[in-house]
This record gives structure tokens, sequence and C-alpha cells, in this order.
């Protein structure tokens, strides 16, 4: 069985965007500066992820908050950089949401927590059901979480997801060492099979934020 990782704290996604308004921006020294606020502070938060996305001026985060002030503190010295977009949404983590949908516990397995370094993706999914009634999409979506979490435990795929609250959307963190298995693996997902002409995917390359800030300063061409 899994275990609740929100249970010591809530979940929350952030994204962090530099703004184009930025001209004669040194985007490695700022997004270094990023890094080092994005830490754990104290005992309020834990930052669980943080990714930048591979070719634009966007980080991505998943953080654990156990006190609200340290994370409006965190947030706030974000705002102070200068002119930079954050957003932050709720989430809850997969396993739970699984659970929720009556997935067999069996499959339910802790997340491969952190992910490996290399062939990183983010998969970012938005669900519709038109055409389909909410317990026919339910029980497609169950369908989903558990060939996830089956290919998870079984063949020791490193995925990790988590759901926005309250939304029909997914975020996922995946390593694949071919772009083109994630192709493949897209086609073979309950919810594309069955329910694709209402799902919008959308695909990053991604790596983690830490290993950028030093090996972009650090590593020849």
């Amino acid at each position: 069985m899994s275990q609740s990782v929100g249970a010591a704290g809530k979940l929350y996604f952030v994204t962090i965007e530099v703004l184009s308004g930025n001209e004669g921006l040194d985007l490695p020294k700022f997004l270094t500066k990023i890094d080092g606020l994005l830490q754990d502070y104290s005992t309020a938060t834990h930052v669980i992820y943080k990714f930048k996305v591979t070719g634009e001026s966007k980080v991505i985060a998943v953080v654990q908050v156990n006190n609200v002030l340290g994370f409006e503190r965190t947030i706030g010295g974000l705002w102070r950089f200068g002119n930079i977009s954050v957003s932050s949404v709720p989430i809850v983590s997969y396993e739970n949401f699984a659970q929720n949908l009556g997935v067999d516990l069996s499959l339910i397995s802790s997340p491969p927590r952190p992910l490996p370094k290399e062939n990183l993706y983010y998969w970012s999914f938005d669900l519709g059901y038109s055409g389909k009634t909410a317990d026919e999409f339910l029980s497609t979506w169950k369908r989903e979480a558990e060939f996830i979490m089956a290919a998870r435990s079984n063949d020791a795929f490193p995925v990790e997801l988590f759901k926005v609250v309250s939304e029909r959307k997914v975020h996922c963190f995946l390593q694949v060492a071919d772009p083109a298995q994630l192709d493949q693996l897209s086609f073979r997902l309950p919810l594309m099979r069955e329910n694709g002409h209402n799902v919008k995917l959308e695909c990053r390359a991604i790596q983690y934020l830490g290993d950028y800030c030093t090996r972009i300063f650090s590593e020849p061409l």
C-alpha cells in the first residue's frame, strides 16, 4: 500500500515563469537565485521536486506545505526577484486519488522518489468527458490509474503523478530513454484509447533545476 504523501502537509504545484520583459537578463544566474530560494523552509515546507523546463524560462515545482506562512514567505521571496509570473494550485498524490477511484491496493506502491536524473519528461493532462456519463468517465479513469500503477509496480516504470484538486487535470513526471516511447505509451493509455477526443495532452522535456544550475556553469559544450 502506498504512503499517504499529503498526510504530513498539503501539496502544491508551483509554476514560475521568467517573463520576456527582462531584457538582457542572465537567465542561468536568475534561475540559480530561484533554485536557492526554493529550498525547504525549516519544517514549514518541503520541496519534493523542482524542474527546469528544457529550452524555456520556466520552473515547475511540487511543494509539501506544513505551515502556510512558510510557503507564503517563499512565494513572497520569488516575487521580489522581479518580472516573473508565479502560480500555485493545490494537488493530491495520484496514489491517494487512485484509492478514491477504487483501485486495488495491491497495485498501489510508493512513487520512485527521487526520479532518475536523465531523460525526464513532463506530461500535463486536461480531461473532459463529452459524450460520456460521469460514471463511464470515472470507470475509464480507474482503468487508467490501474494501468499506470501496474506499470510502475511490475515493470519498474519511473513515473510520478499528481492530480489537481477539484479539477480533471493531472501532472505527470516520467523517464523514458527514447522520446518515441512517449508516443507509443500515450496511445496505450486507457484515457487516450477510450476518451482521447476529450483529452488535451501537453509534453515538455525537463531537468532537475539544481542539476541545470550546476552544469550550465561548469560543463563545456
